[in-house]
């Protein structure tokens, strides 16, 4: 399935600097932005319509230090949990309409070891990515032990000697992941490759898809920021469909696209955006899906949830 999408246009009052994620919980929209003093902007999730600011930077006991992005999961009762970065302290955190606050705190790793995301898997086991001077993709970690466990090796897809400056490997193979609602299986999209892995809960591979759609060139011979990306954003999960952009920038065809796929590796649709969006949440009860763009700091963009 094809087609081309077409956003309604809610005004922000107060201006969003550096959106990193979006999400939707029970009432609300939330929008997490890293450098503000307040972290989070609240909407109404009925009609988009601004709240206000919640969530202050800092170390009291509901304020937050700089978040993990790739961390978010909302769990219901207009509560999310979020890992913050450098202390290990995943957090449970609710918004009542007013004022956010933060109802559990929980330390995920050892001391000295650092995360690189953070998703929940099926029996108490959590998926992050491989260490940042690792040569291993994944780490899985046993909520039960503490005990953390280095797997699966790096795609040969580039030769390393070609990428402007030799960075570690997590760089070249950026990502982004999400899980399926019973933690058995991960979907994982590569943002400098136009491909996308999907792995069981141990990190099996199960399905290895090389999208072969134009465009789908890679070069890393550029600065970082002006290579081809393709994957961008969190994918988000709905009943039995993965939803993730993809936004072919430096590609030479400037084209956002939603994708959708299954957990058989499948290509379920594909709908052109009619704006250039950095991240998506599905809301599958209002069928809509809510957008911002990292570069325009005013508009939130709503978009009819298509059938499928």
């Amino acid at each position: 399935m094809t087609g081309s999408l077409k956003a309604e246009v809610v005004p922000i009052p107060v201006p969003i600097l550096l959106p990193r994620y979006i999400g939707v919980l029970d009432d609300y929209l939330y929008v997490y932005k890293e450098k503000e003093e307040n972290l989070f902007a609240f909407f109404r999730r009925e009609d988009g319509s601004y709240i206000g600011d919640a969530g202050r930077r800092g170390q009291g006991p509901d304020e937050f230090i700089m978040l993990d992005t790739r961390s978010f999961n909302e769990i219901g009762g207009n509560r999310f949990t979020v890992l913050e970065v450098g202390s290990n302290l995943l957090k449970t955190v609710g918004f009542d309409g007013t004022g956010l606050s933060v109802h559990d705190v929980k330390s995920v790793f050892k001391q000295g070891i650092a995360n690189n995301g953070f998703y929940s898997l099926a029996d108490s086991m959590y998926l992050t990515l491989g260490r940042l001077e690792g040569n291993m993709e994944f780490c899985l970690l046993d909520g039960k032990t503490g005990e953390l466990t280095e797997t699966g090796t790096y795609p040969l897809w580039v030769n390393r000697e070609e990428i402007i400056n030799h960075p570690p490997l997590f760089v070249p193979y950026l990502k982004t992941c999400a899980v399926r609602a019973d933690g058995k299986r991960v979907i994982v999209f590569y943002s400098r490759f136009k491909r996308l892995r999907i792995y069981d809960d141990k990190m099996n591979i199960l399905h290895d898809i090389d999208v072969r759609i134009e465009p789908c060139v890679v070069d890393f011979r550029k600065p970082v920021q002006e290579q081809p990306a393709y994957y961008t954003g969190a994918p988000c999960v709905v009943r039995d469909y993965i939803y993730v952009l993809c936004t072919n920038v430096n590609t030479g065809i400037e084209r956002c696209e939603l994708q959708v796929w299954n957990w058989e590796g499948k290509p379920v649709a594909c709908f052109r955006l009619d704006r250039k969006v950095s991240m998506i949440a599905v809301d599958e009860r209002a069928d809509k899906i809510y957008a911002v763009d990292s570069q325009v700091d005013n508009e939130l963009y709503v978009y009819d949830l298509p059938l499928i």
